[in-house]
């Protein structure tokens, strides 16, 4: 009936499928959720029919439509929620896939094939992933070129998922040892210059990732990732000076201010160089030690500060790293604060009033339940 552009039929279909599916659930229901799981799943597979169907009937612009749909947080929860089997796939990506080439929607099938390749990037299914990525980039690659006019919001969807096909690649690369081919994937077409301009430069220079001079290639959400992910190899592997790293952070949140993942690993990162301070300057290496250090040493002051500033704000804006931020930042603030100096020292009294600042700030923002997890 979808072939044939039948939506009455369609509709009907869909009804007596539904109500087939429901009275075998019905039983098995009574019985355990592990019988009722595959009719659930049927009936995720039947929505699935419903809902990419309706691009076929649309009166709409089929891009635009289809645009609408993988944008929909309906349309990526519920790949979410699912697991993939021993071949990296599922019943509700294998259904969208059938459906899109039915479509003959090169970009969908994109969509669906990168969706497969990162679950089984995840799951540990290397040569599926790698597989399910190149069916990917050949997919986005026809939808770029084909000859039908298309809307500039659909190139740009386009252009912005193959950044993704390759930041997954890469990621699969990394995965199975070749750093150096995983960063030279992650880090393709990002000048070094990036690192080092301000604001306006860099609304500028992503302004000017243009086709045909009008519209972007690459998102800053997509350009944010791939930096921050190189970096975190970068650091992992010690292959760039403190400055470096420290310049791509201020990057990525230039790219991306309110991304909860950069503020946590860059405040992780700047509480890593605290701890290398400390060992390099703690002649004793305990407690007492450690804290002559925080006393005297202004780096290790604004170190600490910085962290904290950067734990915090990863915890404003949400709950992913909640278990390893909020005790850091806790740490860290009652640590500094503790330390009393028999010689007045301005700096030091200057800079525990900004931590105590900072953290009643914090605790003005972040939700009162996190702490108390």
């Amino acid at each position: 009936s979808i072939h044939c552009r039948l939506p009455e039929k369609v509709i009907l279909g869909l009804r007596d499928a539904r109500e087939c599916v429901m009275s075998s659930l019905s039983s098995a229901a009574r019985d355990s959720y592990a019988r009722s799981y595959p009719y659930l799943m049927k009936l995720h597979l039947l929505r699935e029919v419903e809902y990419i169907s309706s691009v076929f009937f649309s009166e709409k612009d089929r891009k635009d439509t289809f645009v609408e749909f993988v944008s929909s947080d309906e349309w990526k929860d519920r790949i979410k929620m699912i697991t993939p089997d021993i071949t990296g796939s599922n019943d509700i990506i294998n259904t969208r896939l059938a459906l899109s080439r039915m479509a003959n929607e090169p970009a969908l099938e994109g969509s669906l094939w990168l969706d497969i390749g990162r679950l089984a990037r995840k799951g540990g299914l290397y040569q599926v992933a790698e597989h399910s990525l190149a069916q990917a980039d050949m997919s986005f690659q026809n939808a770029y070129t084909e000859p039908a006019p298309v809307d500039d919001s659909f190139i740009f969807f386009v252009q912005d998922s193959i950044g993704n096909v390759k930041l997954q690649l890469a990621k699969l690369k990394h995965a199975v040892g070749e750093t150096t081919t995983a960063l030279n994937l992650i880090e393709n077409n990002i000048p070094a210059s990036i690192f080092q301009m301000n604001d306006a430069e860099l609304d500028s220079y992503v302004s000017k990732m243009t086709r045909d001079g009008n519209i972007a290639l690459e998102s800053k959400e997509t350009l944010s990732r791939r930096i921050l992910q190189s970096t975190e190899w970068l650091v992992s592997g010690g292959l760039r000076s403190g400055s470096e790293i420290k310049s791509r952070y201020h990057t990525v949140l230039k790219l991306a201010p309110k991304w909860e993942r950069a503020h946590f690993h860059f405040g992780k990162y700047i509480e890593s160089l605290l701890e290398t301070r400390f060992s390099a300057l703690s002649e004793l290496g305990n407690n007492a030690s450690r804290l002559m250090v925080l006393q005297n040493d202004k780096s290790c002051q604004e170190y600490s500060l910085e962290s904290v500033s950067h734990f915090g704000r990863s915890l404003q804006l949400g709950q992913k790293h909640l278990f390893q931020a909020l005790p850091r930042l806790l740490a860290m603030w009652l640590e500094f604060t503790s330390i009393e100096s028999a010689d007045k020292n301005a700096s030091l009294e200057e800079n525990q009033a900004q931590m105590n600042s900072l953290i009643k700030s914090f605790a003005e923002k972040i939700p009162e339940h996190l702490f108390y997890t």
